[in-house]
């Protein structure tokens, strides 16, 4: 498996970090059919050919995520955009 690995420091304290989360995966969810359970600050996610975690803390946030063989080639890709994504999450 392939793994794409974020960690971004914020100031904007754990509740609105998810909050703000919520709506990026509901954005992965419309475009690539993922799922994601929150439990506490902590959630896990799948869709086709992807897991991951992410965790959310008060003071970082961070995303885990498991692609399989058939997502291998777009690794880079997925990475760069999920970073662009969290990215404009945590400045807005």
């Amino acid at each position: 498996m392939s793994r794409v690995r974020i960690h971004r420091p914020h100031s904007l304290g754990s509740q609105e970090v998810r909050r703000r989360f919520d709506e990026v995966a509901s954005s992965l969810h419309q475009h690539y059919g993922l799922s994601l359970e929150w439990d506490g600050l902590g959630g896990a996610f799948h869709g086709h050919g992807v897991t991951g975690e992410v965790q959310v803390a008060e003071d970082h946030i961070a995303i885990d995520m498991h692609l399989g063989i058939m997502l291998w080639p777009f690794t880079h890709k997925i990475q760069e955009s999920l970073e662009q994504q969290v990215d404009r999450l945590l400045a807005s």
